[in-house]
């Protein structure tokens, strides 16, 4: 008996002990954490501001200038505003529309993903794991991107931007849907499966009544996240209040009132889907808990709501989404769009072409390759496949097509249809062909011979100049531009190269020479992208630390249970609506005209919206703590500040870490938005390298860092969020402790 009181002993002590030396390491993990936080905040803050344009100091007096301006211009011309509401509100209608055919289409097809996403539905483990990884890279995927390629595919309309919000939205609410489904209960499941239930019945009679009220929660939600997604691409062309309001904000002086009646509609809107997603949230919620327990009618009542929900809404999404396809034409759009551009995009983003050029105007043939403007050949140095004499040129452009420029006339070969002959004079160019119809693919003109063979390479004649086109697979020049001398070298060459005691640049190792030739790339400018990679994951860092702590006090004077004035709550609660109603990117834009483009702009914007969504947040959350520990902290003796660290701080620290990780992985992507449209960064290179429509695979190269990006902060966010919160430091304590004291002991006989 003594034995095992001692085996008792020791355990408590070795418990006491494990809780202490928790308590302890969770007090230096706090002091570590807001020391690190505060470094952060200053540094990066000083770093930002010396990257931007203009100075955070020097342009604090002109913030409020803007905005000035535009309130004055409004109250100036005060008698037209109305009619000003009633010339945009089809503007406004549009936008609401992408958005809600947008998320109808994204939800569809994120229920199908989450059913294939969710394990215990009866999908193999590699189709759910593929799913899974589907859905992290069309959540990474930013709408920005995907409308922009969508834009140069199918032309200016709302539909690029449906298309490109549905695509994220389907990644989200997928995810979220596959949680739910996740989280049902296996009963009904299980019973039907042993009634001999098809898989579609045990979905529709097993999971749906359970998951469909969350699955409409999170797909209002998600409608007032789209309602400013739509809105933000409107910026790019693709249609809305968004298009209306970057044409009144690039006007400047003189529209202030247009600008003012679009960001009252923008504002009405988001707070109207805002009033509504909140009340039928909660009215789904509280109506799947008041009925547990109650008699027949209202049993019948919940099975009525619930037909609803599973059958109506359906239908009438279906009713919908047919108007939708009927008021944006969307036959007529397929009609007039080019998807030869989608393949040549496709195909540039994995190739590249060089060029044999013979100008018939000053004379001389070059080989270059395209888009690189110190990529011209020496002439004592060509490629192989292009041999050059004078006037005189030959070129094997692969896969069977030859070619040979002789003066003015070009002789293309294509295997399958024979030689073509185009002669280039003053009157223009003569063609001979092979006898037979003319192949789709090759266009004869007076002026022009344009021959895309089905092969792959191309030739052109006109009366300037004659142009071969030899296409390679992969990226030209990646590593080292054309003119370094490290340009073509093995893998094995410059390994041996580094090690190498004989240095190509004095007072530098090779092996460093190596990396500053990688990073001085011009061709791909290496170094800039990952500076400009660097100010993006700044802003989304720098933005959401920064509305995180700033919404927490503005939260506890939005609860009630902590504010006790209903004039102040009302005001901090209609301040959250304001800053998280303008959108980030409308933030941007006014803060561009204070301090100027550059990652401060940026983290400002983003932590102006996000102090509004997490102030809303954390309010919610501390009218929903404990007051009997916040009152057993007080009957102890405890300070206002002993109560917030011991009562109240440890009940809200899941919402606050959950919600700050989660915005944090969401902002990443949002800055690259922002950085898209002025403030810097990434999603500004993207953009620039778009608008050429040539570099393609620069492009794709600035979309795959750009995902990598957004995932690796997603994986990261994830991992943090479980450990905080699923109690990772607890779990090991208690293992620590268990192992310390050893087995419980037996209980003793009666």
């Amino acid at each position: 008996m003594a034995d095992a009181d001692d085996r008792t002993g020791a355990r408590t002590a070795a418990l006491t002990h494990a809780a202490l030396d928790l308590a302890r390491r969770r007090r230096l993990y706090t002091l570590f954490g807001a020391l690190l936080i505060l470094a952060v905040l200053v540094s990066g803050y000083d770093v930002s501001n010396e990257m931007n344009s203009g100075g955070f100091l020097s342009g604090l007096p002109l913030f409020f200038d803007y905005p000035a301006a535009l309130l004055a211009e409004a109250w100036e011309k005060r008698a037209g505003f109305p009619g000003l509401l009633v010339r945009f509100l089809p503007a406004l209608l549009e936008t609401l529309n992408i958005a809600l055919t947008a998320t109808l289409l994204g939800g569809a097809a994120a229920v199908a993903l989450s059913l294939a996403a969710t394990r215990g539905l009866g999908a193999p483990g590699w189709l759910v794991s593929a799913t899974r990884r589907t859905m992290d890279v069309m959540r990474a995927f930013p709408e920005l991107i995907l409308a922009l390629f969508l834009i140069y595919v199918l032309g200016g309309s709302p539909v690029p931007a449906m298309i490109a919000v549905a695509f994220h939205t389907a990644g989200a609410l997928g995810k979220l849907f596959a949680e739910v489904n996740e989280n049902a209960a296996q009963g009904p499941l299980e019973g039907l499966s042993a009634g001999g239930a098809s898989w579609l019945q045990r979905i529709r009679f097993g999971l749906l009544p359970q998951a469909a009220p969350n699955w409409l929660s999170y797909f209002l939600l998600r409608l007032e996240i789209n309602v400013r997604a739509s809105a933000i691409l409107g910026f790019v062309g693709a249609g809305g209040i968004g298009t209306e309001l970057r044409r009144t904000i690039g006007w400047g002086k003189g529209s202030g009132d247009e600008t003012m009646a679009l960001f009252v509609l923008l504002l009405a809107s988001i707070f109207v889907i805002d009033q509504f997603s909140s009340w039928a949230r909660g009215r789904l919620t509280r109506g799947a808990g008041d009925e547990v327990g109650a008699g027949p009618d209202a049993a019948r009542g919940r099975i009525r709501r619930r037909s609803l929900l599973t059958i109506g809404f359906p239908a009438l999404a279906l009713v919908y989404l047919g108007y939708a396809w009927v008021a944006f034409d969307v036959p007529g759009l397929i009609e007039k769009s080019r998807p030869e551009r989608a393949a040549i995009l496709a195909s540039d983003a994995v190739s590249y072409k060089t060029h044999v050029t013979a100008d018939l105007r000053r004379g001389g043939i070059e080989v270059a390759v395209e888009g690189e403007r110190l990529a011209t050949y020496d002439p004592a140095a060509l490629p192989v496949w292009a041999q050059v004499d004078g006037n005189v040129a030959q070129a094997d452009l692969g896969n069977g097509v030859r070619a040979r420029i002789d003066g003015k006339t070009l002789a293309l070969f294509v295997p399958g249809y024979g030689e073509i002959t185009a002669t280039a004079s003053a009157a223009g160019v003569e063609t001979v062909l092979p006898a037979g119809p003319v192949p789709d693919w090759l266009i004869v003109r007076g002026n022009k011979l344009d021959a895309r063979t089905p092969m792959g390479p191309r030739a052109q004649v006109s009366r300037a100049k004659i142009e071969l086109h030899r296409f390679h697979f992969g990226w030209e020049h990646f590593w080292f531009d054309f003119r370094s001398p490290l340009q073509g070298l093995g893998w094995g060459e410059l390994a041996a190269l580094a090690l190498s005691a004989d240095r190509i640049e004095p007072g530098m190792s090779n092996a460093w020479f190596m990396v500053q030739e990688f990073l001085g790339n011009q061709e791909w400018q290496h170094r800039a992208v990952f500076v400009a990679v660097f100010e993006t994951l700044m802003m989304a860092v720098l933005g959401t630390l920064t509305a995180a702590f700033v919404a927490l006090p503005l939260a506890a004077l939005a609860a009630r249970n902590f504010s006790p004035s209903g004039t102040v709550r009302f005001a901090v609660r209609r301040l959250f609506d304001l800053l998280r109603g303008i959108d980030m990117l409308i933030w941007s834009l006014i803060f561009i005209r204070a301090f100027g483009l550059g990652p401060l702009t940026g983290a400002l914007a983003i932590a102006f919206t996000d102090t509004g969504t997490l102030g809303k947040l954390f309010s919610e959350a501390l009218e929903n703590v404990d007051e009997k520990q916040i009152e057993g902290v007080h009957a102890a003796g405890a300070t206002r500040l002993q109560k917030w660290r011991y009562g109240v701080l440890p009940q809200i620290a899941p919402v606050f870490v959950s919600q700050g990780l989660y915005y944090l992985e969401s902002n990443v992507r949002s800055a690259t938005v922002i950085g898209a449209l002025g403030a810097g960064g990434i999603g500004l290179m993207l953009v620039e390298t778009m608008r050429t429509s040539r570099d393609w695979e620069n492009t794709a190269w600035i979309v795959a860092l750009t995902i990598a990006l957004v995932s690796v902060m997603d994986a990261v966010s994830t991992r943090l969020r479980r450990r905080l919160i699923d109690g990772g430091a607890e779990k090991a304590a208690a293992r620590g402790a268990k192992a310390a004291a050893g087995p419980l002991p037996a209980p003793a006989a009666a």
